[in-house]
């Protein structure tokens, strides 16, 4: 007759439910635990997605489960998330109805000083996604991008197209004219320190009202949208950006790079 040896006491048993009983009251062994053990060498399984995350126990079945969630499985049978054309269409028809103002973001409109929801979900967050688990989620997202998984869509195709006007808020930030009648006026007005916690390093110029991007799009024509990519029509589209912060008055407060971070948490400054 087959003997089974428990592996902390070795007391030994004519069959595994016996011995799984007795490591369970015995050694408080979780049957899942006793099951990495003695069924499969001490490798706990993963998921089949690929994902590296480990799978859960269901108690029902008595095995692992093959995927860590329906998400994970879906990645590998849903055919409509490895499908480019319709992952693009439905990103194309996102952006329409973001700008009609058919769909709306569940936040929208709302602030975290004043929302309890937001600031318990901010909360809940940042307790969950500690640095490790960030650095092994952007590791995953740069294989799936590499092995086309999850698609990179660049401008016209990225749901966060805005008409090519990054570069220009770049070169219009930087101009001396912007910051001698603009910027340096705010400066002084505001005593050369942040107006939330009086820091006198790394001054910003936040626009308080004003959106800058919104300013970008005001001064631009249908015609520089066609050229875009040219550096020369991006410097005159520039001059009138920062012609229009002088001649509105656009409203603008001194914050440090930090304080000025709390307002831009997306923003590398």
């Amino acid at each position: 007759m087959k003997e089974f040896k428990c592996k902390l006491c070795e007391k030994t048993y004519n069959n595994y439910n016996s011995l799984s009983t007795h490591a369970n009251r015995t050694h408080k062994l979780e049957r899942r635990q006793f099951y990495v053990d003695y069924y499969l060498n001490g490798v706990w399984p993963v998921c089949g997605c690929g994902c590296g995350e480990r799978t859960k126990w269901s108690h029902s079945d008595k095995k692992f489960r093959e995927f860590a969630g329906v998400g994970h499985l879906n990645k590998i049978r849903n055919n409509w998330g490895h499908n480019r054309k319709s992952i693009e269409k439905s990103a194309e028809t996102r952006r329409k109805q973001y700008a009609n103002g058919e769909r709306k973001t569940w936040c929208d409109g709302l602030k975290k000083e004043n929302t309890p929801s937001l600031q318990s979900a901010a909360k809940k967050l940042s307790e969950r996604y500690t640095p490790d688990i960030r650095d092994k989620y952007s590791e995953r997202m740069s294989r799936m991008r590499k092995n086309g998984t999850v698609p990179t869509l660049y401008r016209e195709k990225s749901s966060r197209w805005k008409g090519g006007v990054s570069s220009i808020q770049g070169i219009s930030r930087s101009d001396k004219k912007l910051y001698d009648e603009w910027k340096y006026p705010i400066l002084v007005r505001d005593g050369f320190k942040c107006i939330k916690c009086n820091n006198t390093k790394d001054l910003h110029i936040h626009h308080d009202k004003d959106n800058f991007c919104e300013i970008v799009k005001k001064v631009m024509t249908l015609d520089d949208y066609d050229k875009i990519d040219n550096f020369e029509i991006k410097k005159l589209i520039s001059d009138k950006v920062v012609d229009y912060h002088i001649k509105n008055k656009v409203s603008g407060i001194t914050l440090c790079k930090k304080c000025h971070g709390q307002i831009h948490p997306s923003l590398n400054f």
